[in-house]
């Protein structure tokens, strides 16, 4: 699953001119890719957890939370 959204991010940042990008950009070409929403693939690996602290799991990921409360992720 972190592969997935590594590629994703990766993908959608080198579209960008910034290195980050909103969890609901991700969440959205997940869901565009793969046809289902982010929230409920997680669920099947870590029931327990919500989106942004799956993120924080993620090695290869960096997480940021902007001062309106907003998260973002980027590549570590």
């Amino acid at each position: 699953m972190e592969k997935v959204l590594v590629k994703i991010v990766s993908n959608l940042t080198a579209e960008s001119s910034e290195s980050y990008i909103s969890i609901s950009n991700l969440g959205s070409e997940f869901h565009r890719l793969y046809g289902q929403p982010i929230t409920k693939a997680i669920k099947r690996f870590q029931p327990s957890k919500k989106f942004p602290k799956f993120l924080e799991l993620c090695s290869s990921l960096k997480l940021y939370q902007s001062k309106e409360g907003r998260w973002f992720v980027s590549l570590n």
